[in-house]
Protein backbone atom coordinates (compact mmCIF):
# COMPACT_ATOMS: atom_id res chain seq x y z
CA UNK A 1 0.00 0.00 0.00
CA UNK A 2 1.25 3.30 -0.77
CA UNK A 3 1.54 5.83 2.22
CA UNK A 4 2.39 9.22 3.26
CA UNK A 5 5.98 8.38 3.86
CA UNK A 6 6.37 7.69 0.37
CA UNK A 7 5.86 10.79 -0.65
CA UNK A 8 9.32 12.75 -1.88
CA UNK A 9 10.22 15.82 -3.45
CA UNK A 10 9.99 16.82 -6.75
CA UNK A 11 13.81 17.21 -6.24
CA UNK A 12 14.11 13.89 -5.74
CA UNK A 13 12.49 12.18 -8.69
CA UNK A 14 15.57 11.92 -10.64
CA UNK A 15 19.25 10.10 -9.22
CA UNK A 16 22.38 11.18 -9.40
CA UNK A 17 23.19 9.57 -13.04
CA UNK A 18 20.17 11.13 -14.19
CA UNK A 19 17.86 8.10 -14.28
CA UNK A 20 14.45 8.12 -12.66
CA UNK A 21 14.04 6.90 -9.01
CA UNK A 22 12.26 3.29 -9.07
CA UNK A 23 9.84 3.61 -6.43
CA UNK A 24 8.15 6.90 -4.46
CA UNK A 25 4.66 9.31 -4.78
CA UNK A 26 4.68 12.60 -6.10
CA UNK A 27 1.97 15.06 -6.94
CA UNK A 28 1.89 16.59 -10.58
CA UNK A 29 0.63 19.69 -12.32
CA UNK A 30 -0.39 18.36 -15.13
CA UNK A 31 -0.97 14.14 -14.22
CA UNK A 32 -2.02 14.37 -10.68
CA UNK A 33 -0.61 11.89 -8.22
CA UNK A 34 1.84 9.54 -9.66
CA UNK A 35 3.51 6.22 -8.14
CA UNK A 36 7.25 5.35 -9.50
CA UNK A 37 6.87 2.57 -9.13
CA UNK A 38 3.83 1.78 -11.35
CA UNK A 39 5.22 4.32 -13.68
CA UNK A 40 8.55 2.23 -13.86
CA UNK A 41 8.60 0.29 -17.67
CA UNK A 42 10.60 -2.19 -16.09
CA UNK A 43 9.62 -5.51 -14.40
CA UNK A 44 10.51 -8.99 -12.86
CA UNK A 45 9.36 -11.90 -15.44
CA UNK A 46 6.67 -10.61 -17.56
CA UNK A 47 5.32 -7.67 -14.86
CA UNK A 48 6.63 -4.66 -16.79
CA UNK A 49 5.33 -2.97 -19.67
CA UNK A 50 8.53 -2.67 -21.24
CA UNK A 51 8.54 -6.47 -21.27
CA UNK A 52 5.17 -6.71 -23.40
CA UNK A 53 6.43 -4.21 -25.71
CA UNK A 54 9.63 -6.34 -26.26
CA UNK A 55 7.37 -9.19 -27.27
CA UNK A 56 5.23 -7.66 -29.56
CA UNK A 57 8.20 -6.13 -30.93
CA UNK A 58 10.02 -9.39 -31.90
CA UNK A 59 7.18 -11.58 -32.63
CA UNK A 60 5.06 -9.20 -35.17
CA UNK A 61 7.18 -6.99 -37.32
CA UNK A 62 7.48 -7.70 -40.70
CA UNK A 63 11.32 -8.17 -40.64
CA UNK A 64 11.12 -10.24 -38.04
CA UNK A 65 9.95 -14.36 -38.46
CA UNK A 66 8.76 -13.56 -42.24
CA UNK A 67 8.39 -17.25 -42.56
CA UNK A 68 6.33 -17.73 -39.70
CA UNK A 69 2.26 -18.28 -40.17
CA UNK A 70 1.10 -19.54 -36.99
CA UNK A 71 -0.03 -16.25 -34.83
CA UNK A 72 2.40 -14.85 -32.31
CA UNK A 73 1.75 -15.63 -28.50
CA UNK A 74 2.08 -13.27 -26.00
CA UNK A 75 1.96 -13.46 -22.19
CA UNK A 76 1.73 -10.39 -19.83
CA UNK A 77 0.94 -10.44 -16.09
CA UNK A 78 0.79 -7.84 -13.22
CA UNK A 79 1.58 -8.84 -9.80
CA UNK A 80 1.51 -8.18 -6.19
CA UNK A 81 3.62 -9.37 -3.14
CA UNK A 82 2.82 -8.86 0.45
CA UNK A 83 5.42 -8.71 3.28
CA UNK A 84 5.18 -12.39 4.22
CA UNK A 85 5.85 -13.28 0.38
CA UNK A 86 2.47 -13.87 -0.69
CA UNK A 87 1.76 -14.11 -4.38
CA UNK A 88 -1.00 -12.62 -6.17
CA UNK A 89 -1.45 -11.07 -10.04
CA UNK A 90 -3.12 -11.54 -13.10
CA UNK A 91 -1.62 -13.66 -16.12
CA UNK A 92 -3.20 -13.76 -19.23
CA UNK A 93 -2.28 -14.92 -22.77
CA UNK A 94 -3.23 -13.56 -26.48
CA UNK A 95 -2.93 -14.47 -29.83
CA UNK A 96 -1.49 -11.61 -31.96
CA UNK A 97 -1.07 -11.09 -35.60
CA UNK A 98 2.07 -11.76 -37.30
CA UNK A 99 3.77 -9.05 -39.96
CA UNK A 100 1.76 -5.99 -38.76
CA UNK A 101 2.19 -3.64 -41.25
CA UNK A 102 3.25 -0.31 -38.68
CA UNK A 103 4.55 0.07 -35.20
CA UNK A 104 1.87 2.44 -34.64
CA UNK A 105 -0.18 -0.81 -35.13
CA UNK A 106 2.07 -2.74 -32.50
CA UNK A 107 2.00 -0.21 -30.13
CA UNK A 108 -2.05 0.04 -30.14
CA UNK A 109 -2.31 -3.69 -29.86
CA UNK A 110 0.09 -3.59 -26.65
CA UNK A 111 -1.60 -0.58 -25.36
CA UNK A 112 -5.07 -2.45 -25.60
CA UNK A 113 -3.66 -5.78 -23.83
CA UNK A 114 -1.64 -3.17 -21.52
CA UNK A 115 -5.02 -1.81 -20.72
CA UNK A 116 -6.80 -5.36 -20.47
CA UNK A 117 -3.95 -6.84 -18.00
CA UNK A 118 -3.82 -3.66 -15.83
CA UNK A 119 -7.52 -3.43 -15.32
CA UNK A 120 -7.99 -6.92 -14.85
CA UNK A 121 -5.23 -6.47 -12.11
CA UNK A 122 -6.63 -3.46 -10.15
CA UNK A 123 -10.41 -5.42 -10.07
CA UNK A 124 -8.50 -8.39 -8.08
CA UNK A 125 -7.04 -5.91 -5.55
CA UNK A 126 -10.61 -4.22 -5.21
CA UNK A 127 -12.46 -7.51 -4.63
CA UNK A 128 -13.52 -8.77 -1.26
CA UNK A 129 -11.05 -10.41 -0.08
CA UNK A 130 -7.61 -8.30 -0.82
CA UNK A 131 -9.82 -5.36 0.53
CA UNK A 132 -8.96 -6.88 4.04
CA UNK A 133 -5.24 -6.34 3.67
CA UNK A 134 -4.91 -3.60 0.94
CA UNK A 135 -6.47 -0.47 -0.08
CA UNK A 136 -4.83 -0.29 -3.28
CA UNK A 137 -7.30 -1.39 -5.87
CA UNK A 138 -7.96 1.36 -8.01
CA UNK A 139 -6.50 3.97 -6.05
CA UNK A 140 -6.08 7.32 -7.27
CA UNK A 141 -2.56 6.95 -8.86
CA UNK A 142 -2.58 3.55 -10.06
CA UNK A 143 -3.80 3.56 -13.45
CA UNK A 144 -2.68 6.76 -14.87
CA UNK A 145 0.69 5.77 -13.04
CA UNK A 146 0.48 2.46 -15.46
CA UNK A 147 0.12 4.51 -18.66
CA UNK A 148 3.14 6.29 -17.78
CA UNK A 149 5.05 3.35 -17.37
CA UNK A 150 4.03 1.98 -20.72
CA UNK A 151 4.70 5.40 -22.75
CA UNK A 152 8.20 5.14 -21.31
CA UNK A 153 8.45 1.74 -22.78
CA UNK A 154 7.16 2.29 -25.81
CA UNK A 155 8.56 6.05 -26.36
CA UNK A 156 11.78 6.00 -24.49
CA UNK A 157 13.03 9.51 -25.62
CA UNK A 158 10.14 11.64 -23.85
CA UNK A 159 10.45 12.56 -20.05
CA UNK A 160 7.07 11.84 -19.27
CA UNK A 161 7.92 12.42 -15.47
CA UNK A 162 9.24 15.62 -16.24
CA UNK A 163 6.62 16.72 -18.43
CA UNK A 164 3.97 16.31 -15.79
CA UNK A 165 5.73 18.82 -13.79
CA UNK A 166 5.92 17.29 -10.33
CA UNK A 167 5.58 19.83 -7.19
CA UNK A 168 7.43 20.30 -4.14
CA UNK A 169 6.77 17.36 -1.06
CA UNK A 170 5.14 20.12 1.36
CA UNK A 171 2.35 20.97 -1.15
CA UNK A 172 2.00 17.06 -1.91
CA UNK A 173 1.87 16.66 1.53
CA UNK A 174 -0.96 18.89 1.84
CA UNK A 175 -3.19 17.63 -0.86
CA UNK A 176 -2.12 14.07 0.88
CA UNK A 177 -3.56 16.01 4.28
CA UNK A 178 -6.42 18.10 3.09
CA UNK A 179 -8.32 14.92 0.61
CA UNK A 180 -7.11 11.94 2.26
CA UNK A 181 -5.25 8.43 1.34
CA UNK A 182 -4.53 7.87 -2.81
CA UNK A 183 -6.11 4.84 -1.50
CA UNK A 184 -9.76 5.84 -0.43
CA UNK A 185 -9.36 8.19 -3.44
CA UNK A 186 -10.43 5.41 -6.09
CA UNK A 187 -10.18 6.16 -10.04
CA UNK A 188 -11.40 3.37 -12.38
CA UNK A 189 -9.90 5.27 -15.46
CA UNK A 190 -6.98 6.24 -17.17
CA UNK A 191 -7.53 9.53 -16.22
CA UNK A 192 -5.94 12.04 -13.79
CA UNK A 193 -7.41 13.26 -10.50
CA UNK A 194 -6.65 16.89 -9.97
CA UNK A 195 -6.61 17.94 -6.36
CA UNK A 196 -6.93 21.83 -5.57
CA UNK A 197 -4.13 23.40 -3.87
CA UNK A 198 -5.55 23.29 0.28
CA UNK A 199 -4.04 26.96 0.50
CA UNK A 200 -4.40 28.57 -3.06
CA UNK A 201 -7.47 27.38 -4.33
CA UNK A 202 -11.06 26.65 -3.77
CA UNK A 203 -13.00 23.44 -4.66
CA UNK A 204 -13.47 19.86 -4.88
CA UNK A 205 -10.99 16.86 -6.73
CA UNK A 206 -11.83 16.48 -10.54
CA UNK A 207 -11.80 13.98 -12.89
CA UNK A 208 -9.02 15.82 -15.82
CA UNK A 209 -8.12 15.21 -19.13
CA UNK A 210 -4.65 13.59 -20.00
CA UNK A 211 -1.58 15.41 -21.42
CA UNK A 212 -2.01 15.27 -25.53
CA UNK A 213 1.69 13.68 -25.29
CA UNK A 214 0.08 10.53 -23.15
CA UNK A 215 -2.88 10.08 -25.60
CA UNK A 216 -0.69 9.88 -28.93
CA UNK A 217 -1.80 5.80 -29.18
CA UNK A 218 -5.51 4.42 -29.16
CA UNK A 219 -5.85 1.33 -27.91
CA UNK A 220 -6.75 -1.53 -30.54
CA UNK A 221 -9.94 -3.50 -30.73
CA UNK A 222 -9.90 -7.30 -29.18
CA UNK A 223 -10.99 -9.35 -31.79
CA UNK A 224 -9.33 -8.02 -35.02
CA UNK A 225 -6.40 -8.59 -35.04
CA UNK A 226 -5.24 -10.39 -31.51
CA UNK A 227 -7.54 -11.94 -29.02
CA UNK A 228 -7.01 -13.43 -25.30
CA UNK A 229 -6.67 -17.05 -25.21
CA UNK A 230 -8.86 -18.55 -22.75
Amino acid sequence: MTTRSSIIDASEVYLPDGSIRKYGLIYTNQCGWIDLGHANPEGKGFAGALSLWRQIRSQTSCKERVHEKAPARIIFSQSMQNRFGAKAGVTRRYEVQRHLSSEYEQKSIALAIFIDVSTAFEGLQANWFFRHVTDSGYSSEDLVSNLIGFYRAVNPGIDYIQGCDPVSKEQALAIWDTYGEVGRNKNHEFMPVFYPHPQLQCGIPRKGRLPLWLDTIKPARMGEKFKELR
